[in-house]
């Protein structure tokens, strides 16, 4: 398997290895600070200055501030080292250009890692600053792998732990324990099992490296942010040994969901579910043995996935007949991988939005949002991390709002004339304003593109009201450009502020009418883009035209997705806006012939109900009732309960 890997990911390799080796070779990171404990250091060059030459002399400004933001940390003086960190960081934020990329990640890195320290156990602080500084590989993974909104206290009690219990496996995967520490951070439960505590975090470790060679890629230079999708396994060790030794190997996880038989019985009501008779109770094995509905299939392919190495994600969905669950995974066709969300999605979801469960902040997102990952193989971890500091600058530049007066460019960096008198005028600041925020962003995006945090700080922005129309065709050409189709959900949630936020209604329609043809592949996301089209002309009281766009949704999309219901109240509304409510009559006669009724439903009412066919026949029926036609409204209802 580890040969697959290999093959995949050659280039990647590559630049791990040479990030590695820069790293390594970077002494204050390597060793603790010369001079004793207070950080006092003899050398006469900075470590940033001995690890990147080259530099320009304002990244070698930064990097020193920044070195000495670590030495003041290591001295126990975490408020002061906070304060030269971020210094530090500003100071990259208002004058650092692209010449200074290796300053922006290390100035970053110290600033996160000593914020980061005031969540670290306090009796092992110092220790684990050391341990960090000795296994710089491990540290910038992690430091740069935690996101607001972690449990960061959690994140270092487990790092304490590994570090204490497991030292070897923690220094040799770097990238498998941050992925352990961001995910399994906070105490967790059995799928389908509340009652019983997951894996413990330690055996969840000693498992995939006692079989890393029968993982699909193996473990080490897979990304941080794939690996996640490895140890969130829900199973049991005994199900995680037993999956391994019975497909390790296995390239097509998604063909396993459909070697679950289903369990009809259950499904049409005539049986208890198998699972909860069988002996042994809910576990692999037993799914295998007796089979389960689709949230059965999707659990037991995702964790058979998640068990041979294969980055899987359980997979959710609400079409207009019912809500279903199928698996993604991490595809390889032998050239390369990408996520394929499409096994175990029947015909009724291929056209709607899947939602996944985001393994280190429990958030739910699209199947598209985690279908950029796949773009992180071959990439360098340095090159996500430039990504990350750059974003992280764009947010530090954009909160200060305005109202901070920006450092001031150091004068010794000003060439001197022969009368001692500076020859040159210091450049001016970033902009405060969001071109500089936006500029700081693309600096990021450009050097790693697939960074969702850095679309959504653009994203942020256009909703704030604080893009102005020229940087929002540019960032719309951008993402359409830089996502494209394969990405089409993620693209479309960063457009839409953009669009939302254009003052003239006539504008704004008419971007919404070019991004509805460029999701027409997508009936649920053009019938979206119909509706937030109608609410805009609800906004500006004009009801024909609002009406005219949910009555489309009703034409073309009534069949794929619960949205079309909002459709249906809506086109009701307009209706009677215009004072039409002798058509709403005839509104929902018409929406009932449009309708399918989910066939594979039948016999299970309580199924039935969350259908489209149900919900739209059911609002008939009580139109009619309220129009007096009492039989045929008792009509509708008799033939939906017989289902």
């Amino acid at each position: 398997m580890q040969a697959r890997m290999m093959r995949i990911v050659r280039r990647a390799a590559v630049a791990i290895c040479v990030a590695t080796a820069v790293w390594r070779v970077h002494p204050g990171l390597a060793a603790p600070p010369e001079g004793g404990t207070n950080g006092a250091r003899s050398k006469a060059r900075s470590e940033f200055e001995t690890t990147y030459p080259a530099a320009s002399p304002l990244a070698k400004t930064i990097g020193r501030a920044a070195d000495a933001a670590m030495d003041t940390a290591a001295s126990g003086d975490l408020a002061a080292a906070q304060s030269q960190a971020d210094a530090a960081f500003l100071l990259a934020c208002a004058y650092g250009s692209d010449r200074e990329i290796d300053a922006f990640r290390e100035a970053d890195f110290a600033r996160r890692l000593i914020k980061q320290l005031n969540h670290a156990p306090d009796a092992t602080r110092g220790d684990i600053l050391f341990y960090l500084r000795a296994h710089p590989a491990l540290a910038h993974t992690l430091v740069f792998a935690i996101r607001a909104g972690d449990d960061v206290a959690g994140i270092y009690r487990l790092l304490d732990r590994l570090r204490g219990d497991r030292p070897v496996q923690l220094e040799r995967y770097p990238e498998l324990a941050t992925a352990l520490c961001v995910v399994r951070d906070r105490p967790r439960r059995g799928f389908n099992e509340p009652n019983v505590p997951a894996t413990d975090p330690l055996d969840v470790l000693d498992f995939y490296v006692a079989h890393e060679r029968q993982m699909f890629y193996g473990l080490r230079g897979v990304p941080v942010e794939l690996l996640i999708y490895v140890v969130d396994n829900p199973a049991t060790l005994d199900d995680m040994n037993w999956a391994v030794n019975k497909y390790a190997g296995t390239r097509d996880v998604g063909a396993l969901f459909f070697t679950i038989a289903y369990d009809y019985d259950f499904y049409y009501g005539n049986a208890d579910q198998k699972l909860r008779s069988v002996p042994g109770g809910y576990s692999l094995p037993n799914i295998l043995k007796v089979g389960g509905i689709c949230a059965d299939r999707a659990y037991f392919a995702t964790s058979v996935g998640k068990s041979i190495g294969i980055p899987s994600a359980w997979t959710e969905g609400d079409s207009a007949m019912s809500g279903h669950a199928w698996v993604g995974f991490l595809k390889d066709d032998g050239r390369s991988a990408a996520w394929d969300f499409d096994s175990g999605r029947y015909d009724d979801y291929q056209a709607v939005r899947g939602n996944v469960t985001d393994p280190q902040t429990g958030e739910s997102v699209a199947d598209s949002t985690v279908g950029l990952l796949s773009d992180l193989i071959g990439t360098s971890p340095m090159l996500r991390q430039d990504a990350v500091a750059l974003v992280d600058a764009a947010n530090m530049w954009g909160a200060t709002d305005g109202n901070a007066t920006p450092p001031e460019f150091p004068t010794q960096l000003l060439p001197i004339s022969g009368s001692g008198k500076t020859a040159a005028k210091p450049p001016a600041p970033r902009s405060i304003l969001a071109d500089g925020e936006l500029e700081l962003v693309e600096m990021g995006l450009r050097q790693f593109a697939d960074y969702p945090p850095g679309w959504t700080t653009v994203a942020d922005l256009a909703r704030d009201g604080k893009m102005s129309e020229p940087q929002k065709q540019k960032w719309a050409d951008l993402t359409q450009r830089m996502c494209g189709q394969r990405h089409m959900d993620f693209a479309v949630s960063v457009l839409e502020p953009m669009v939302q936020t254009v003052a003239d209604c006539y504008d704004q329609s008419r971007m919404w009418d070019v991004i509805f043809k460029y999701v027409q592949a997508r009936p649920d996301l053009a019938a979206d883009v119909r509706l937030r089209q109608a609410r805009m002309w609800e906004k500006q009281s004009d009801p024909t035209r609002a009406g005219q766009c949910y009555e489309e949704v009703l034409q073309h999309y009534i069949n794929a997705g619960p949205f079309a219901l909002r459709a249906l109240e809506g086109a009701e509304s307009a209706l009677r806006q215009l004072g039409q409510e002798q058509r709403v009559l005839d509104l929902y006669a018409e929406a009932t012939k449009l309708v399918t009724k989910p066939e594979q439903l039948s016999g299970r009412p309580e199924y039935i109900r969350e259908s489209n066919w149900y919900k739209v026949r059911e609002g008939y029926a009580r139109k009619l009732d309220d129009a007096g036609q009492k039989q045929l409204a008792d009509q509708i209802r008799s033939e939906d309960a017989k289902g």
